[in-house]
């Protein structure tokens, strides 16, 4: 039986910055986009593509682009906006639960996901980069239930503080890349970007992704910046879906310093690397920005070619990522209590985890429990 407490076994010294690192990749499928929903303006879920972009394409508008042109009016997430991010990945279960949910013989009384794991991309991603990034504190909360473990990112205290007393120009900045997108994106194929209205930073697009990492299922969502298609997508048709083009959009620092430059490759670019490797994404389009948040320049990176000459290495990422995810659904099958949510806190190159019992830790709501019990 586990402990209430203990610590999570995960390969923090299997490589160091810049350090040699020769172990292959792991065994992995390609992502494979399921289907798609949106969030709209009220953060309600919504079961279509209603909040889809495409890429406006070149030639990219005039430069530099002002990124500050309309701030004061710009629409921001709800601070506990967190809370919700797993109950999305829910909600697109129960609107797609012919296609996802299955019975057993073995217990015709529940209903399963044919996967390990139900998460967030950006959850994935983080696991992935903190051997690199180890001064960060990361939290998560998992439970299991029908075979399956659920994670959901939770704030520490000293994080929801910071969230809560950022600085205007802190919360300018983190404006600045959704304002990048507006400027760079349109609503429709071969549309013109609309610039003088509000950019709305609740709205989403969210793909839904399986994909196989070392006999790891994981089902997991993730926000999309725009596909790049010169003709309108139907986003019902999984064969479409499957070969679309998606790209990613970011802002960076112009004329890095030496400072800014060894940040990027050491912990920048392993970011951006896996959160578009998560999705099969091969292009990201990176406005970069002096520091009055004028573009003064937009290049194009490949994906494929940024973890060359890197001191991160992409498959210790992966390797680190499969260790504690076999380890993380070890300890809840052990435990065997569906009610049980450990929480697991990344701090000082360690996992500890703590078993939290009570309706006020639980991540699953009662209509997602109801919803896996078989009515015939």
């Amino acid at each position: 039986m586990a402990e209430n407490t203990g610590f999570i076994n995960v390969p923090w010294q299997q490589h160091r910055l810049g350090g040699r690192y020769t172990r292959p990749f792991p065994s992995m499928s390609r992502p494979k986009c399921l289907g798609v929903c949106s969030i709209n303006a009220s953060r309600d879920y919504v079961d279509d593509a209603s909040h889809a972009s495409y890429l406006a394409g070149q030639p990219w508008p005039e430069l530099p682009l002002d990124l500050n042109d309309g701030i004061e009016d710009v629409i921001r997430k709800p601070l506990d906006h967190i809370k919700r991010d797993l109950e999305y990945m829910l909600l697109y279960i129960k609107h797609h639960q012919k296609e996802l949910l299955r019975k057993r013989s073995s217990d015709p009384g529940n209903l399963f996901l044919d996967t390990d794991f139900i998460t967030l991309r950006g959850i994935l991603r983080q696991i992935m980069c903190l051997q690199y990034d180890t001064n960060r504190t990361f939290r998560i909360k998992a439970t299991l239930l029908n075979g399956s473990v659920y994670m959901a990112k939770e704030e520490t205290p000293e994080q929801q503080w910071e969230n809560e007393n950022m600085s205007k120009k802190q919360l300018d900045m983190c404006s600045w890349g959704f304002k990048f997108e507006q400027y760079l994106t349109s609503a429709q194929a071969q549309g013109k970007p609309i610039t003088n209205v509000p950019v709305n930073e609740a709205e989403e697009f969210m793909g839904v992704y399986r994909v196989n990492l070392a006999g790891i299922g994981i089902l997991y969502g993730a926000e999309l910046d725009c596909v790049d298609s010169l003709e309108p997508v139907d986003f019902n048709d999984p064969k479409v879906l499957d070969s679309l083009n998606f790209v990613e959009l970011k802002t960076s620092a112009f004329n890095m310093n030496r400072h800014q430059m060894r940040s990027f490759d050491s912990y920048k670019s392993a970011n951006w690397w896996s959160q578009s490797f998560l999705v099969a994404i091969d292009t990201i389009y990176v406005g970069l920005r002096d520091a009055k948040g004028l573009v003064q320049k937009i290049d194009e990176i490949d994906v494929r070619t940024l973890n060359h000459n890197k001191p991160w290495n992409s498959s210790a990422m992966a390797w680190f990522l499969e260790q504690f995810l076999r380890n993380l659904k070890k300890l809840l099958v052990t435990i065997n209590d569906p009610f049980a949510v450990v929480q697991v806190t990344f701090q000082d190159k360690r996992a500890h985890y703590e078993v939290l019992r009570g309706p006020e830790h639980q991540i699953l709501p009662d209509w997602y429990r109801d919803l896996l019990k078989a009515t015939t």
